[in-house]
């Protein structure tokens, strides 16, 4: 992956401060990776992931499972909306610049109120948060449309569908909990609706083929990290002995096979088939990172728990059921990047799924290190599976 830092310049070779918009995807610019500012950008999700791992520790009941997903679609629709408003539009001028950092203030105040949200508090200072987000991300858009205008049907399609968003979340204000949840479901429901509703404007408007799958595995390498820093937190706040170092060793060896899983091949993907795939891939994404999300928080436990006569069923659920999610997303992800016999590799992994379904049914008889040590066998066992018996047959979608 090469990073680079895109400085806008005026034809005589000076820097200057403002740049009009272009369709980037429509211009010859080669390879397309991603620039310091979007790597900027994404740092602040790392407290957002963080926060929502730190509540499913501290609550990993069923209702704090569902608050746990709840939340993570906000997030998860913030990042996705200006991923692929740079993908298309970056300029990477003082006002895109401006509006970016604006937006991580606005990011990083959603995250502080996460755990406050999840227990009913400070509901319309979270509300207004998001509102202050997309409301930036319309500003953007409006400054694409006067001087993008082969760009304006799609600008229309989104700012239209933001709008109603954004609109949604002001009229939540006016319920109290619960039913200012239920706004929010729907509006989120809405803005999750426009990708899939809008493949044919992506035919004539596209996003980069190698740009946007560089982007989400940036994205899933941060929340990947949030697991080495529980690994590494967890083991700190524990007395050591046997059964918390060998926990720590198996949890890492699992998170490194997660990684392997994923980035293995990752170089060589290329989004080049229908728009509906690059939709599929994009959207594979909401159980894979909440997967991860979930399996960070189970890690602690892992670690916290190792020497109880077992893990419990809530924390198994965060660690072998986040584990699972992951499979399925990372599945989907691979049934449009890939062809070949790539049945018998989502085959795989919903095998490997049954088995952590029957590990979280024996939880209760089985010891915590136990059942790190078979997960971590269950991973290594796909990572075998996936790189010498698949590698060999399955090749990008060309």
């Amino acid at each position: 992956m090469g990073i680079r830092l895109e400085q806008p310049t005026a034809p005589d070779g000076r820097a200057h401060w403002l740049q009009a918009p272009r369709l980037r995807t429509l211009a010859d610019e080669g390879e397309r990776h991603a620039s310091w500012l979007e790597l900027f950008f994404d740092l602040v999700f790392v407290v957002a992931v963080t926060e929502l791992s730190h509540y499913l520790v501290i609550d990993h009941s069923a209702g704090g499972f569902i608050r746990f997903v709840a939340l993570f679609f906000p997030v998860f629709v913030a990042w996705q909306g200006y991923m692929a408003y740079a993908s298309r539009f970056d300029t990477d001028d003082l006002a895109f610049r401006l509006a970016y950092f604006l937006a991580m203030l606005a990011i990083a105040a959603m995250a502080v109120l996460l755990d406050d949200v999840a227990h009913g508090g400070h509901t319309a200072a979270f509300a207004l948060a998001y509102v202050v987000l997309r409301s930036i991300m319309l500003a953007l858009y409006a400054r694409a449309w006067r001087t993008v205008p082969e760009a304006r049907a799609l600008i229309r399609f989104y700012g239209g569908g933001y709008s109603v968003g954004v609109l949604l979340w002001l009229v939540s204000l006016a319920f109290d909990t619960p039913w200012r949840y239920v706004v929010w479901v729907v509006a989120q429901v809405i803005e999750l609706s426009l990708p899939p509703l809008s493949t044919r404007l992506h035919r004539r408007i596209p996003v980069s083929a190698s740009h946007l799958p560089e982007r989400w595995a940036l994205f899933t390498l941060i929340v990947l990290g949030e697991s080495v820093v529980a690994v590494g937190i967890a083991t700190s706040g524990t007395s050591w002995g046997f059964s918390s170092g060998a926990a720590a060793v198996l949890g890492f060896a699992s998170v490194a096979a997660v990684w392997w899983l994923y980035f293995d091949r990752q170089a060589s993907v290329v989004l080049r088939g229908s728009t509906m795939s690059i939709v599929v891939y994009s959207y594979a994404h909401i159980p894979l990172l909440a997967g991860l999300a979930a399996m960070s928080a189970g890690m602690r436990l892992l670690i916290a728990r190792a020497s109880a006569d077992h893990l419990g069923s809530g924390a198994s659920v965060a660690l072998l059921g986040g584990v699972l999610i992951y499979l399925l997303g990372l599945a989907g992800t691979r049934t449009v990047v890939l062809h070949g016999p790539h049945r018998l590799g989502i085959s795989s992994k919903l095998g490997a799924g049954v088995v952590l379904l029957a590990l979280i049914a024996a939880e209760s008889v089985l010891p915590p290190v136990s059942l790190a040590a078979i997960l971590a066998l269950v991973l290594a066992a796909l990572v075998y599976l996936d790189r010498v018996v698949l590698g060999r047959t399955e090749v990008p979608v060309p």
